[in-house]
Formats: C-alpha cells, structure tokens, sequence
C-alpha cells in the first residue's frame, strides 16, 4: 500500500485536469509550479485534517494560490487559504554580496521597488479573476510578521481590503518563501508550533539535488521522529506523527 501511495506520489504521468493543464498559462509563474508539486498538493488536500486553516508563505504572482484554492473547492473542504508575500525583488547575486543599486537585473532603468507593485497588482487581478468566488485572505507582509499576528490574534487587512483577525490551528503549509537556510527554519518552526497532528508540509525547493538552505534543512528534519515523509517529487511533502 505504502509502495503505490509512493508511486502515485512521484508520478511524472501528464496532468488530466483540465483547470490545472490550463492555470500555467494563466498566472504569472509558470516555470515556478513543478509537476511533482501538483502530485504533493493533490495528496494534502485530499487528505487533509477538517481542523485547521491552510497557510500559504510565498505567493509570488498567485499560480500556486490559486492552485491551492482550487483543489480546496474541488475537493469539497471548507478550510480557509491564508497567504502571505513581501514581493521583495531577490536579484541573482543578492545572497553573495550588499545590493548596490535599486535596478533589476540586467536593467538599470527597471526599478526594484516597482517590482513589488507590478507583482502584488499581478496577484491581485489573477486571485480576484480565478478565485472571486472564495477568496483567499492574502497579506502584503513577510513571514515573520504575517506569524507575529498569526501568534497574538490580531487582526490585519488583507490584499483585497478586507480585515480579520489572524490565528487558529493549521492543517497545511506550502512553505515557499525566503529559502535561507536560518529563514527556512523559521518559517517551519513557526508552522510547526500551530500544525494539528496528521497535518502537511510541502516544503518547495527541498529537493536532494538542491542547494538552498530549505533543502539542508530537509536533511535534518528527516531525524525529526514527530514528522514522516510521505512523498518526495522531488520535493518533500511530511506530515506531522504527533
């Protein structure tokens, strides 16, 4: 039975749904969203605990939000998407030295900053476009604040105007955010301290072949006995034991 779950999970057959073949072209992202994600998002959501919200941490222009609230809907669960983006440019040799200008890469007349607008208005009008009937709550913060507030139950307001009060147990993360080594341990630790038992994990860019620090932190959360694997595509989807 564990061998076919194993199987199913690292499928690389062609996507069947149509929505999903479809969403690629759609949103901004396309490269961003791997095959085997699909095959891991699929698992969690089916399988999802009826306890808890699902968290989001890195949205970039909305492919994998809306690909989240989709299969929530299509597979008839009522767990709330909450998500979270600073939309912070990261140019290519950020992480090796100081940033000396306020430019793209490659572009000395393309600000950075104007970035931030061009893919927080990018999500915007793709998340309002394909998820209108069931929005997700959606803030403009980095993670570490996004989960201050998510701690304390205060309340915020989200990309689409609309203020909640943040807080509550979680049944899912998709971690995608700053993918640091420290910043990945952060964020894991901050979704672990909420995570009910049997909930998930998909932990992108956590791949064996991976450089980043996510995936380094992988290595070492596979000697955590309080979480199992239950699929690498070939990043790792876990799920809490207790």
């Amino acid at each position: 039975m564990f061998n076919k779950l194993l199987k199913k999970l690292n499928s690389t057959e062609p996507e069947t749904d149509l929505f999903i073949k479809r969403i690629r072209s759609l949103v901004i992202g396309e490269g961003m969203l791997r095959d085997g994600n699909i095959e891991l998002f699929k698992h969690a959501i089916e399988h999802l605990p009826q306890d808890g919200h699902v968290i989001e941490i890195g949205s970039y222009g909305g492919l994998s939000t809306n690909l989240i609230n989709y299969l929530l809907i299509k597979n008839n669960k009522p767990n709330m998407l909450y998500s979270c983006d600073a939309w912070i440019y990261e140019g290519y040799t950020d992480h090796l030295k100081p940033v000396a200008d306020n430019y793209i890469d490659g572009r000395p007349d393309v600000l950075r900053t104007n970035y931030e607008s061009y893919m927080k208005d990018a999500f915007i009008r793709a998340t309002t476009w394909l998820s209108a009937h069931r929005l997700p709550h959606s803030f403009h913060m980095k993670s570490d604040i996004f989960f201050e507030y998510w701690k304390e139950n205060k309340q915020a307001t989200d990309v689409f105007g609309r203020t909640i009060s943040l807080g509550g147990q979680i049944s899912f993360a998709y971690v995608d955010g700053d993918h640091s080594y420290e910043s990945a341990w952060k964020d894991f630790n901050h979704v672990d301290e909420f995570l009910v038992p049997k909930g998930f994990i998909l932990l992108d860019d956590s791949a064996d072949d991976q450089s980043f620090g996510s995936a380094k932190m992988m290595k070492e959360i596979k000697k955590d006995s309080r979480y199992k694997i239950v699929g690498k595509n070939p990043n790792y989807l876990i799920q809490k034991i207790a």
